[in-house]
């Protein structure tokens, strides 16, 4: 027993160990490439300014795909902080009905592109103010949503709403895919416990990491988040209490892609789901790809 739990810390140590290395060198590897990038769009706009607006749309997929490498650099720090016990939240007073309605406008958008409706219910009536963090409340969003879009077939509807009950708001995200398979229920809420993808062989896409940061931002900010699926499909709940959560405000580890406290309204949060919405737009060309062949 004493072999296995040495063993156990070992391998704990040596995945702490490469999530940390790997954050470092692509953070290294994008401040290069940013730097490159903007290096060569001044050269370009003084220089030929023809050909820069010829080439906008590559300096736009250089954009996306290095903001998409910076969320897996910070999902990989994040990871590292969960199984530490060390991932704090940066609360602040946040109203989820503006900040999710604007969220989803985006993201209804981008599904239409790739052959899925969205459908946004929020029965709110007037702001509703709760101590969250802003980033982890977008990225909840962003996982749910990302997951039920990719899980259903082109012509469904995925289902968002947020509700106000007696005690809680409640944010659900339902779609009509095939549903999760029996090893993935199994191992719901862990690290590295892939997403089923119908459009592979039933292995996981992706690094199987969003829902369980979800899970873990979710518990994090007092909030809890369940799942369910069956062959009919998949419904995420989270339940954020109206009463102030008991956490910890220590101040948390800056990140790449935290924002400056502005919500929505930030840059940052604008930038990180139309990079998830780049990455529907590839899956969209992989299908298609697929369907041609």
């Amino acid at each position: 027993m004493n072999k296995s739990l040495e063993q156990q810390l070992y391998e704990e140590n040596q995945r702490g160990a490469l999530c940390s290395g790997l954050s470092h060198e692509i953070y290294q590897a994008l401040s290069a490439i940013r730097a490159s990038s903007g290096l060569l769009r001044q050269a370009m706009g003084k220089e030929s300014p023809q050909a820069y607006g010829q080439l906008s749309w590559v300096f736009e997929n250089i954009d996306q795909s290095t903001l998409r490498l910076s969320r897996v650099a910070e999902n990989l720090q994040d990871l590292l902080q969960a199984e530490r016990g060390t991932l704090v939240p940066r609360l602040e007073s946040l109203d989820l009905q503006s900040q999710y309605s604007e969220a989803m406008e985006l993201l209804t958008n981008g599904a239409k592109l790739y052959g899925i409706t969205l459908e946004w219910e929020c029965d709110l009536e007037k702001p509703l103010f709760l101590s969250a963090d802003s980033d982890w409340a977008d990225k909840i969003l962003l996982h749910l949503v990302t997951n039920a879009v990719l899980c259903s077939e082109r012509g469904q509807t995925v289902k968002v709403s947020l509700r106000l009950q007696e005690t809680a708001l409640v944010l659900m995200v339902e779609d009509r895919g095939p549903g999760l398979p029996d090893w993935v229920q199994e191992h719901l809420f862990e690290a590295f416990v892939g997403q089923y993808d119908p459009m592979g062989e039933g292995a996981a896409a992706g690094a199987g990491l969003g829902l369980y940061l979800a899970y873990m931002y979710a518990g994090a900010m007092g909030w809890t988040l369940e799942l369910n699926s069956s062959k009919q499909g998949t419904r995420a709940s989270v339940l954020v209490p109206l009463a102030p959560a008991d956490t910890s405000v220590t101040p948390a580890a800056e990140s790449v892609l935290r924002s400056d406290g502005g919500g929505w309204q930030g840059s940052v949060q604008r930038s990180r789901i139309l990079a998830e919405l780049g990455v529907w737009q590839a899956r969209k060309l992989v299908r298609e790809e697929q369907e041609d062949g």
